[in-house]
């Protein structure tokens, strides 16, 4: 999908001629990404991001990038914004907010593997943990409180089957809401699929580089960022054509151990697993069928990757596959 606000050259150069980054050499719409428009941006001396935030205000690109430069002062790689020769780090291009980040090394995973999982799951534990100091953390708009009150309309459109299923899921999550509300909570990705990672092969073996997009960070139950987390990475893969399948064991094996080492988890995080995979799997089933009516209003197609039946058919396979984590 390519960036939704196209800027010029001379605008570029303008935001630039605040910084002291050099002059610039090139620019390119990156075509990943559903809620921003995001550039690659090459000066004399550095590679930045340009990110324009379509859907944010400025008070609100205000709150959630506070995390950002929280954990890159604690030497955590994660995109903050870069303050011009001013000290002003958010600006604007086109009426929307827009930062500058440093743009860092690596490409996302395409086979995931256990070595994959394992940094993952170190990583996000260690995100956990270096955010824990951030106070007044920012509500979690597509929580428990929005999965009921978006349910009943995005699930007209389906069929009598999947609705009831939505609806049996929705019963269950809402009889089991003491059991999340008791889970450890705090600041969390919420959105940490394997295209929000980078990573390295170098000498010394395969590294993560960075976790970027924090523009869902929120409040929530860490086992939740976990769950989601292994929804995406530990999946085999999916396909209309087949049945759904479980997670690959080895896989969500590497990735909860990797967490438990940096921030042990708690018995009752240990018991719910199997609530959450589900709680997150029927998350991700109701935001994209909120992405694919969005796109069809706009005469436009969804990319086969945000298929939402994906995540119908692994709240399917986490209804019937899931077991509580045992170490």
């Amino acid at each position: 999908m390519a960036a939704y606000t196209q800027i010029s050259r001379a605008e570029l150069e303008a935001l630039l001629s605040g910084f002291d980054f050099g002059d610039l050499t090139d620019f390119s719409a990156i075509s990943a990404g559903i809620e921003n428009s995001n550039y690659t941006v090459r000066t004399q001396r550095t590679d930045l991001v340009l990110t324009l935030f379509e859907h944010h205000n400025a008070a609100e690109v205000g709150e959630f990038v506070r995390l950002g430069r929280h954990l890159r002062e604690q030497k955590f790689n994660v995109p903050a914004p870069l303050p011009d020769l001013r000290g002003v780090w958010l600006h604007e291009l086109q009426g929307r907010p827009a930062i500058l980040c440093e743009r860092f090394p690596g490409h996302h995973p395409q086979n995931i593997s256990v070595a994959h999982c394992r940094l993952a799951g170190a990583a996000l534990a260690e995100f956990h943990l270096k955010s824990d100091s951030l106070g007044d953390v920012r509500p979690n708009t597509r929580g428990y409180d929005w999965w009921i009150s978006a349910a009943p309309e995005l699930s007209a459109a389906l069929t009598p089957a999947e609705q009831t299923l939505m609806q049996d899921e929705l019963a269950y999550q809402t009889s089991q809401r003491n059991r999340w509300l008791a889970l450890p909570h705090g600041w969390i990705h919420a959105d940490l699929f394997h295209d929000n990672a980078l990573f390295l092969e170098t000498r010394a073996g395969l590294q993560l580089s960075a976790i970027i997009d924090l523009y869902n960070a929120c409040d929530g139950a860490r086992l939740y960022d976990l769950a989601v987390v292994a929804n995406d990475w530990c999946s085999a893969g999916w396909s209309a054509t087949t049945a759904p399948q479980p997670l690959m064991p080895e896989h969500v094996s590497a990735l909860v151990t990797a967490y438990n080492d940096v921030r042990p988890l708690t018995d009752d995080e240990k018991s719910a697993w199997p609530l959450v995979l589900r709680g997150a799997a029927l998350r991700f089933w109701l935001s994209r069928l909120l992405t694919k009516q969005q796109v069809e209003k706009l005469g436009q197609t969804l990319p086969g990757h945000k298929n939402p039946a994906e995540y119908r058919d692994r709240l399917i396979s986490q209804r019937g596959s899931a077991l509580p984590l045992n170490f």
